[in-house]
């Protein structure tokens, strides 16, 4: 941007910031923390074409499976512009954003952010926090029902949550997130290392690295239950009490919330978080905070504001989308009350937002509804969020618990187990599978999104979706020929139960993914209303029953 723009935005800001200030001394409060962005990164001294300054190993693995080109965003912010805000007295530089090209700083006093302001390369100041004092609070609140009893062996009672979404499917043929980066966000992993049911994770050096994002004080195991508990629904072990998602899946641990407050510094946080897991590589995102109300109301995002484009920190995992990772975020727990949307991040374009149900696969009330303010499909889809087996606070056992705080986190371990049994996909073609193999991704709603997935479904999907791999049996016998709305398949290697069916066009495009079964007679009958739908002309059939493939072609009738 022109520098004489940025004068003119910076002196608009000030009667902003000057107003704020009236306003924080009113309240009986001072200013504490402001998002400062800047003009440019014409004089970085990175360049796209040695990423592995900026970026790790893995990281750039990542992309280069996905076929994703560096851009600017992917370098870091000016480090000589930082440089010169952290020489400013009163001013601590807190995170950097390089997708947003800026920082987070605490400031002391009126005169240390009028300083900052005055730097030429600082485009926009935003008060983003106020200092606060007095009792800690717990903004996520009582979600805990009772203790839960040991029942089923192995998995104890959290079996269910597995279940459900036929994550067995995955864990029974191995797929248990080998070689999967998970990065949690969250408030905290209290006791994560110490606590019996993360021995595994850690003896194998599963726990690849810990941020702290607030405190700065590098330990994320003191300060807060709530993310260990999320943790425990994907990494936990404990002898028939409760198996995680993925209990073989890596993750590194990062600290963007606190619970003594609400404010927009912890968007902030957030975005900070998320470029950092980018930077380490890591696969997939989980994250069950969501941002809507706060502390001061004049910071309050309303419903308008959720259309995945407004807000910073849906942006941002629009963003982490792009550059190739899979971002689960938790719908929220507010469908019961006034404000009954999803929040932001849960908002984005790109990612999977989860919703919550009980263990009757039924609507959790407290989840919070969509759609996003631009009309689409929220959530995304949906996960057991009521009555989840999680870890309890303080001891190793476990106990039931309501939020999609948690459906969340379930959902993120069967992503990874998923993506870790079909690495050369992409992350947009695994959040495509297990959109599609959910209940109801014909006919989806405000509460329950695209239903709940079916993750042995969405991997006959990846698997039937690689099509040019698939030579033609031509010992599989389907009519009629050509057919309407129907199709009757034979094939002597099918056996009674379900198998799953795709239909292509003759460019490879995936039109259309059935699940069926096969019946006494080891017939197997499509019967679907949108095969009637189709053009006239040749399809491919691709039909997947426990690993094995069938393929032929077909003619749809005019």
């Amino acid at each position: 941007m022109d520098p004489k723009e940025g004068r003119v935005d910076r002196s608009w800001l000030t009667v902003v910031l000057f107003l704020s200030l009236i306003a924080a001394t009113n309240a009986q409060t001072s200013p504490d923390t402001y998002w400062v962005a800047f003009t440019d990164k014409s004089s970085t001294p990175y360049s796209l074409d040695d990423p592995g300054a900026f970026l790790s190993e893995r990281a750039i693995a990542r992309r280069a499976v996905q076929g994703i080109a560096y851009d600017e965003l992917d370098l870091p912010v000016d480090p000589a512009y930082v440089a010169q805000v952290e020489a400013i007295e009163g001013v601590d530089v807190l995170n950097r954003s390089k997708w947003f090209n800026g920082v987070t700083v605490r400031v002391q006093g009126e005169e240390a952010i009028n300083a900052v302001l005055a730097l030429p390369f600082v485009l926009e100041v935003r008060a983003s926090g106020l200092r606060t004092h007095g009792p800690r609070m717990d903004k996520f609140g009582p979600v805990f029902d009772q203790e839960r009893d040991i029942d089923p062996p192995l998995y104890g009672p959290s079996y269910r949550q597995l279940e459900m979404l036929n994550g067995q499917a995955l864990h029974g043929n191995g797929a248990l997130g080998q070689g999967v980066l998970i990065g949690v966000l969250d408030s905290g992993f209290e006791g994560v290392d110490s606590s019996l049911a993360f021995e595994a994770v850690r003896e194998r050096g599963g726990i690849r690295g810990t941020w702290d994002l607030v405190d700065h004080d590098g330990d994320v195991y003191d300060d807060h239950w709530h993310g260990r508990s999320v943790l425990s629904c994907m990494a936990a072990r404990l002898d028939s009490q409760m198996i995680g998602t993925a209990p073989e899946a890596d993750y590194v641990l990062i600290r963007t919330e606190t619970i003594h407050s609400e404010y927009p510094v912890e968007e902030d946080n957030w975005v900070s978080g998320v470029e950092l897991a980018d930077s380490l590589g890591c696969d997939v995102l989980n994250t069950s905070l969501g941002y809507t109300t706060f502390d001061d109301s004049t910071m309050d995002h309303t419903y308008a504001m959720l259309d995945g484009q407004t807000l910073r920190c849906s942006i941002a995992a629009n963003i982490a989308s792009r550059k190739g990772m899979v971002p689960v975020l938790s719908a929220g727990n507010s469908g019961e009350g006034d404000w009954y949307h999803i929040g932001a991040p849960a908002d984005a374009v790109d990612v999977l937002t989860v919703g919550g149900v009980n263990a009757d696969a039924l609507y959790a009330p407290f989840s919070s509804h969509g759609p996003s303010a631009d009309g689409r499909v929220k959530p995304d889809v949906c996960a057991m969020g009521q009555g989840t087996t999680v870890l309890n606070i303080g001891v190793d056992s476990v106990v039931s618990a309501n939020g999609t705080s948690f459906a969340a986190p379930v959902l993120a371990g069967l992503v990874a187990c998923l993506w870790g049994d079909h690495p050369t996909r992409s992350a947009q073609e695994i959040m495509v599978a297990v959109r599609q193999s959910a209940t109801l991704y014909d006919d989806p709603n405000d509460s329950l999104g695209y239903g709940i997935p079916d993750f042995g479904a969405a991997s006959a999907w990846l698997q039937l979706t690689s099509v040019e791999q698939v030579e033609v049996t031509r010992s599989t016998l389907i009519h009629p020929s050509p057919f309407i709305d129907r199709m009757v398949i034979r094939d002597p290697g099918m056996q009674l139960g379900a198998a799953y069916a795709a239909l292509f066009d003759t460019d490879g495009r995936a039109l259309l993914f059935v699940r069926a079964y096969v019946d006494g007679s080891n017939e197997l009958v499509l019967a679907d209303h949108r095969l009637q739908l189709l053009p006239a002309g040749p399809y491919v059939l691709v039909v997947e029953q426990e690993g094995r493939l069938m393929c032929e072609r077909v003619i749809k009738a005019p």
